[in-house]
């Protein structure tokens, strides 16, 4: 689970650094996105040929989802917390970087593609599954929450160029192994399927991607950006105060 999320961190760390690379370069935003879409849409066409086959239907009956509550709704609220944290990066951190820490923009786009959500993010989730068989996930989500919300408030009370780099390397890293730990908690939920129980964590989770940025924008309009991005503050502190309600794994 955790090396199949480094995967995507890489994706977008080369995300980043391709669109820094062309807007150093003097070329249009629209050229951008039309490049990067046929670009994607040849990798899924070639791909697909590889991808596993589809099981043949059996009459034994299979639960594809579960309406969460519980156990598995504790783990689907955490995981929406984590997820907006990380939507919030993803959406918000280049702008803060250019906007609020005065960075220019290829610069600060290269800043996101080194550390924030992505590089240090990259490098963690592939630590993931190694550290999540040699130590409790409880206390790797509260370290894991603290780190995030120790890094997160000293970049925004700083506003220092390089503490906001190093600072939000952190928070990527920070946030990293929390999916995992929760994917991989659902599935230990017992009453459901492990496949029906992630669906359920994750669809719960997903939300907090499209809910997280857009209240950072309400949140600064009305206030500042430095003062919306706390919302990453306060979703890892809830994480860490809530690691106690994760199912450990079995020995």
């Amino acid at each position: 689970m955790g090396s199949l999320h480094g995967m995507f961190s890489l994706g977008a760390m080369g995300g980043a650094a391709l669109a820094a690379g062309m807007l150093g370069a003097g070329v249009l935003a629209e050229w951008q996105l039309l490049g990067v879409g046929v670009a994607v849409a040849v990798a899924i066409w070639i791909g697909a040929r590889w991808m596993l086959p589809t099981p043949p239907p059996t009459d034994k009956p299979k639960v594809h989802f579960t309406w969460p509550r519980g156990a598995l709704l504790i783990m689907g609220l955490l995981t929406f917390a984590g997820m907006s944290a990380e939507g919030v990066m993803f959406d918000w951190c280049v702008l803060y970087l250019q906007q609020e820490v005065r960075m220019p923009h290829e610069q600060a786009a290269i800043g996101y593609a080194a550390c924030a959500c992505a590089g240090a993010m990259a490098v963690m989730r592939f630590a993931a599954d190694r550290l999540r068989a040699l130590y409790s996930e409880q206390r790797l989500l509260q370290v894991s929450g603290v780190v995030t919300a120790v890094s997160m408030a000293g970049v925004l009370l700083t506003g220092h160029p390089v503490v906001a780099i190093v600072g939000c390397g952190l928070v990527g890293a920070g946030l990293a192994m929390i999916v995992p730990i929760l994917y991989g908690a659902a599935s230990r939920v017992p009453g459901t399927t492990p496949a029906a129980a992630i669906a359920a964590v994750s669809s719960i989770g997903y939300a907090g991607f499209m809910v997280g940025p857009p209240l950072i924008g309400f949140i600064a309009q009305h206030a500042s950006l430095t003062a919306a991005m706390g919302v990453v503050v306060v979703a890892a502190t809830v994480l860490a105060l809530s690691a106690r309600f994760v199912p450990e794994k079995a020995a």
